[in-house]
């Protein structure tokens, strides 16, 4: 913890509708965002994370160019978890930033972008921000895009996509109906419907493009 100048990323999320919540369906909403977060960390040790009221949450990456990635599987996880679910997230990157240990007390241009996009989101559920605009508005209409499917998915529909945005290897979709223990035939028509193949080219144009940008 302490001062850093290399570029972070902090997603910042909340819950949608969260007071209209059960008891039981929050209990399953807090586990799912603590296991999500728990993952995160597996995936970069330095990564940090804190919880708020248990609606409100937010992530300290610094696998910078993994942060859409993060913030869709955020998304994808808390959506599968039935109707009831969904969360309105802004992430953005920056350099400079003092971390703290304990996170809501961190600074940065990072938490800033972050923060204040999230108060800013009205009817979209996705804002990306960066302290180079033109990386912002690269993304901005693709973002809008993204989040318009992400939005119209439905639980099943997230719970398939969820192990082919996570992995690491390219899944077969025999593999990937093994994992899920579901028939292959309905497994690729779900892929396929929640339109898995233009979210993977816009997180490897993602990747790509935040790599420039992390080494410039």
């Amino acid at each position: 913890m302490g001062s850093i100048n290399t570029p972070i990323a902090v997603i910042s999320g909340d819950i949608v509708n969260s007071t209209k919540l059960t008891k039981m369906e929050y209990e399953r909403l807090l586990v799912n965002l603590k296991d999500i977060q728990t993952w995160i960390t597996e995936e970069n040790s330095k990564n940090a994370h804190s919880i708020v009221r248990g609606d409100e949450f937010q992530s300290v990456i610094h696998d910078i160019q993994h942060a859409l990635r993060y913030t869709i599987i955020y998304r994808l996880s808390i959506k599968s978890l039935g109707k009831a679910f969904d969360s309105r997230i802004s992430f953005a990157i920056a350099a400079n930033a003092d971390l703290r240990e304990l996170l809501p007390e961190s600074m940065g241009e990072a938490f800033v972008l972050s923060g204040r996009g999230l108060k800013e989101i009205k009817n979209d559920r996705l804002l990306f921000t960066c302290e180079y605009p033109t990386l912002t508005e690269q993304f901005e209409l693709l973002f809008k895009y993204l989040d318009k499917q992400i939005t119209e998915l439905t639980a099943r529909q997230c719970e398939v996509l969820l192990p082919m945005i996570k992995s690491k290897k390219e899944l077969t979709i025999s593999e990937l109906a093994q994992e899920l223990d579901i028939a292959t035939a309905t497994t690729s028509k779900s892929l396929k419907a929640s339109g898995w193949s233009l979210i993977k080219a816009l997180n490897t144009k993602f990747v790509k493009q935040v790599m420039e940008f992390k080494y410039d």
